[in-house]
């Protein structure tokens, strides 16, 4: 069931409610938006499509730097779509900190020169508005059945890019991650 702030966020956005899917969607600053929600958080998914590789690394630094500030849980890209997840506390978000979360990142992506009107599996423009996967987005009709152009890598590396620690470079990771390493000599039954 859909919370009253996503609800909230949707009619004071105009944008749609999927009640069978459990997701709202529509536009926020020119860019389409899907959002839903697990136990304990929120998450917002937007297409990437058409995105530059520098305009690719600057979200990434944008979305480490900020990590905390933004409560984020983690954030994965997949398929030319960003799916950012953020913390909820005790209480739920409210719709003003959520329409600030999609007004940073909308604004990144425009400083980024990420068109708004690209199609998720070309990166074309697109007039034409609908849902791929049940994420909302710009879409040919002609591409409905046609494999993605891979803007974000994701089909390129072998691990998902699932981001949950501000950390990118391999100083950073080993300074967060702390966990005992594997022994290769060891037995494991």
């Amino acid at each position: 069931m859909l919370s009253a702030q996503l609800i909230k966020l949707a009619r004071d956005n105009d944008w749609k409610v999927h009640a069978d899917e459990q997701t709202v969607f529509g536009e926020y600053n020119g860019y389409l938006f899907t959002g839903l929600e697990g136990k304990r958080f929120k998450a917002f998914i937007t297409s990437l499509a058409g995105i530059s590789p520098d305009a690719l690394q600057s979200l990434i630094r944008f979305l480490d730097e900020n990590f905390d500030v933004l409560r984020l849980r983690n954030y994965d890209f997949a398929d030319n779509f960003l799916c950012v997840r953020i913390r909820e506390g005790l209480l739920p978000l409210t719709t003003d900190r959520m329409a600030y979360i999609l007004g940073q990142i909308s604004g990144m992506m425009s400083l980024g020169d990420l068109p708004a009107d690209a199609c998720a599996v070309c990166g074309d423009p697109a007039k034409s508005k609908g849902l791929y996967h049940g994420l909302y987005c710009h879409l040919h009709p002609t591409c409905l059945d046609q494999e993605p152009t891979d803007f974000v890598g994701s089909n390129d590396c072998e691990e998902e890019n699932d981001y949950d620690s501000a950390a990118t470079d391999d100083e950073s990771v080993d300074a967060v991650d702390d966990r005992p390493k594997a022994d290769p000599d060891a037995t494991h039954d």
